[in-house]
């Protein structure tokens, strides 16, 4: 699997290049704030963009979706249930997708797996495989999660939410969509190990205290 993570912007978001190894159609998640810099990296690989693939609705992860549309022809993918939360431009754009339906960057399939609790349509990105990931947006961070407390967030659906990711693969790698940990790549067992609301899903009332209580 070909990745290059991309930190852009004031709130550290990363943006993501992926595609399979050799090829050259490219999907870019979380398309956001410096949207050029980002197709010039892709450039340099070799690759083109050719599907955006969105996380979630955010405008932190959705900002740089305009230019992309303006700079070359690409198809963009998100969660039915966030579509009607995007912009009105935006909207006509986005083929909706459902849990489990993939989209083909060349020879790569990347499936969605839909985890809901940030917001009703969040998406992780899923590259299945021994070289394969799991791209987050919001919902997993290194050793924490999203907010469940902005409009559409939904505690009890974070905690079905990482309860599904957390019986992934133990060595699939983690990639999530902001700066906010100590590694900027971690993986399933790790967080399993480290994070601090995997530690509490074996109970959903604790869970949801925990994440919905004051922090110290």
């Amino acid at each position: 699997m070909y990745v290059r993570q991309l930190k852009l912007g004031p709130m550290d978001n990363f943006v993501y290049l992926v595609g399979a190894d050799g090829a050259r159609e490219t999907a870019i998640v979380d398309a956001a704030w410096d949207v050029s810099t980002a197709l010039r990296a892709a450039e340099e690989d070799g690759r083109l963009v050719t599907h955006a693939l969105v996380s979630h609705h955010h405008f932190d992860h959705i900002n740089g979706l305009p230019s992309l549309l303006a700079a070359r022809g690409v198809r963009v993918h998100a969660h039915l249930a966030d579509v009607p939360r995007l912009p009105a431009e935006l909207q006509k754009e986005v083929t909706p997708l459902r849990g489990g339906d993939a989209v083909e960057v060349g020879p790569m399939r990347i499936r969605a797996l839909h985890t809901p609790g940030h917001t009703p349509g969040s998406t992780c990105w899923h590259v299945e495989g021994a070289e394969g990931g799991l791209f987050s947006g919001d919902t997993v961070f290194v050793n924490a999660c999203g907010r469940c407390d902005l409009s559409g967030g939904d505690p009890e659906q974070m905690y079905e939410s990482l309860r599904r990711i957390s019986q992934l693969d133990p060595a699939l790698k983690l990639y999530p969509g902001h700066d906010y940990g100590d590694v900027p790549v971690s993986s399933i067992a790790r967080e399993r190990e480290k994070n601090p609301y995997f530690a509490r899903l074996e109970s959903l009332p604790k869970f949801v205290g925990y994440r919905m209580g004051p922090k110290t």
